[in-house]
């Protein structure tokens, strides 16, 4: 919560184990400290770039996306630091929201920009990670994202947490018991009347 605003971060991180977590520790609580100081995203992302340019060893960088959305105008402002571009669902139409810049971690000299969306009733974003474009069946095919934005277009539900459990189970369907390879995370707004 943002002063009645909503605060939406996804990332992710290179690795896994003990260093991919402290790695995302600090990302977190980088964009925490400064999201609560700083109004303008782009200069919140490029924040956190510095931040973690400083703290990570060579090799190691995160994707982020953020974004706060105006619960009361539904006016989304965001910036993309090279994340898998969430996907907005509106009239049967795709959008990905890929207005930002790079990775985080790397170069602390790189500048960030910040995009708007004014999000509609019947609207339906989906934030990810990549773990739900990469599962892998027992062929070795990929998911995908193709698959993804058919998933979306099949909801059968108008409630945020109804769409997420039918994405999340289209991507279960495809992959079986094959082990998965990567963590998924799934954040879902659906924009009601």
């Amino acid at each position: 919560d943002l002063d009645g605003n909503l605060g939406i971060a996804v990332g992710d991180v290179v690795g896994k184990g003990v260093a991919a977590s402290l790695l995302m520790a600090s990302v977190r609580s980088a964009l925490r400290a400064f999201a609560q100081d700083v109004y303008d995203i782009d200069e919140i992302m490029s924040r956190v770039n510095v931040q973690l340019t400083g703290d990570v060893l060579d090799k190691e960088f995160a994707t982020l996306f953020y974004g706060v959305l105006d619960v009361q105008t539904r006016r989304l402002t965001y910036c993309n630091a090279g994340h898998e571009p969430p996907l907005l669902l509106r009239d049967n139409q795709i959008i990905r929201l890929e207005t930002g810049g790079m990775i985080v971690g790397i170069d602390a000299s790189q500048h960030y920009e910040k995009g708007l969306i004014d999000l509609r009733p019947g609207d339906l974003l989906l934030l990810y990670t990549d773990g739900l474009a990469d599962a892998m069946d027992f062929n070795d095919q990929r998911y995908g994202r193709e698959r993804v934005i058919r998933s979306m277009h099949e909801v059968p539900s108008a409630s945020a947490t109804g769409d997420l459990s039918h994405i999340l189970w289209s991507m279960r369907r495809f992959a079986g018991l094959n082990r998965r390879t990567d963590d998924t995370t799934l954040v879902v707004i659906r924009v009601g009347h």
